[in-house]
């Protein structure tokens, strides 16, 4: 539950591979990885605005840890399947390990994914969807509503994000 009344979940459509792919068995399922404010309460999130505007400077809980490091990804497969635009793709690989070899901090991590939401939602307010339910336009749901809640690992090496809108 939220702490803001205004505050709601964006419905999670998670990601499905093709048939031919399901054929190869169940994949290995890593554990999700939560955002939030540091000083805040748990499970509300952090403002995809403020990860943009503040970068890894931004105050996020536990923002240095390593996260994914034991996966052992290099990369991931981040994707957005937004409700009312299952015909915009968005997919983007997302390195998870620097050059030096380090692994990515959940700050760094979190700025990837709220970069890629910030492109996805310029993107599709140009699109039409086919349900004005979620509606990705300035006079309805804009950047500055998300909030990123958790990454959770959907199959092998993808990604979704787990989000929520807060629209005064």
């Amino acid at each position: 539950m939220f702490a803001s009344p205004t505050r709601r979940r964006l419905p999670l459509e998670q990601f499905k591979p093709a048939q031919w792919r399901s054929a190869t068995g169940p994949s290995a399922v890593h554990r999700s990885i939560s955002f939030d404010c540091a000083g805040m309460p748990l499970r509300q999130g952090v403002s995809m605005k403020d990860l943009r505007l503040q970068g890894t400077s931004a105050p996020l809980q536990g923002a240095r840890d390593p996260v994914l490091a034991h996966t052992g990804l290099q990369r991931i497969v981040f994707r957005i399947m937004w409700p009312g635009y299952g015909h915009v793709e968005w997919c983007r690989a997302i390195p998870v390990v620097a050059p030096n070899g380090a692994p990515i901090t959940r700050v760094a991590l979190a700025v990837q994914i709220a970069s890629s939401f910030a492109h996805f939602v310029e993107k599709s307010q140009y699109e039409t969807p086919s349900s004005r339910d979620w509606m990705v336009a300035p006079s309805c749901v804009r950047f500055e509503h998300l909030f990123l809640i958790s990454l959770h690992n959907t199959f092998e090496d993808v990604w979704q994000a787990d989000v929520a809108l807060d629209v005064c």
